[in-house]
């Protein structure tokens, strides 16, 4: 049994809205014109959407995720619906796709301090959680970035609605989040690779897009390398091996230390753009 059949998402009232009449609604907010009296307000939708989040967020969290993230801290998990102003634009950028389409309505995003491995590992046991298959329901964005945003999301399609859950390393996070900070300061356009008319802020744009697609991809890939060494020091109790690796300790350090200078480098970029901006 998946987890759609698990409470509380279970229990989640079914929208009374048809199909059809969700797509008229989706094309008055892309177009700006009256939303039909037929069918459902932009209230009732986001409200519902809102529950199914929240849902989906319940069932993840009851997941044991200990066994998959052994040794680390819990793991960050929020869920969220996009807001009116956020789903409009995403409506115009794509007219062709409606709004019973659109996968990302209801969202929950997922958090750890985990490796590249591990993550992949998390998205997998999301969609297999759900009875999905992870070939098909996990898009793997660490490559394919976007704008520089890099994660690995999930697509669930449920009888109770279309969720995004976003798996996220904490550095993939922390990113994303000054992004979204930047777009705040300059518009949402710079998440679809819509380029600043203005140098300053083009340059701290084309920073802080490079700092992800540069220096975390290769700090990513680098601790996990020293993550598959430990890994191969250690046997099935997770005992270690012989004596312990001075060279590995120091190279984990030294992974520890470039995390930290690219959390300064990307907190410079915004102080600077916000600076230029006020």
């Amino acid at each position: 049994m998946g987890l759609e059949n698990s409470p509380p998402l279970c229990d989640l009232t079914a929208p009374s809205w048809s199909g059809k009449q969700l797509r008229r609604l989706g094309e008055a907010l892309r177009d700006g014109t009256p939303v039909p009296t037929s069918g459902p307000s932009y209230g009732d939708v986001m409200a519902y959407y809102d529950d199914l989040a929240a849902a989906v967020l319940h069932v993840i969290r009851q997941l044991d995720w200990s066994s998959l993230l052994v040794d680390r801290p819990p793991p960050e998990i929020t869920a969220r619906a996009k807001t009116l102003t956020t789903l409009a634009e995403k409506l115009r950028r794509d007219p062709a796709t409606p709004l019973p389409s659109v996968q990302d309505i209801a969202g929950v995003r997922f958090e750890s301090a985990m490796t590249l491995e591990e993550q992949t590992i998390v998205a997998d046991a999301i969609a297999s959680a759900f009875e999905l298959d992870p070939a098909t329901a996990c898009r793997d964005l660490r490559r394919e970035h976007h704008s520089g945003y890099r994660a690995v999301h999930v697509w669930l399609r449920l009888p109770q609605g279309r969720v995004e859950v976003q798996v996220r390393t904490r550095l993939q996070g922390r990113w994303a989040n000054l992004y979204e900070a930047m777009a705040d300061l300059l518009g949402r356009e710079i998440r679809y690779g819509v380029v600043p008319a203005d140098p300053i802020a083009r340059q701290a744009v084309d920073a802080v897009q490079g700092i992800s697609i540069n220096a975390i991809a290769r700090l990513e890939l680098r601790r996990q390398e020293l993550a598959d060494h430990r890994n191969a020091r250690t046997d099935a109790m997770g005992r270690t091996l012989g004596l312990v690796d001075p060279n590995l300790v120091r190279a984990e350090q030294e992974v520890a230390e470039l995390e930290r200078q690219v959390v300064e480098q990307l907190e410079a970029a915004y102080r600077a753009l916000a600076g230029h901006r006020r």
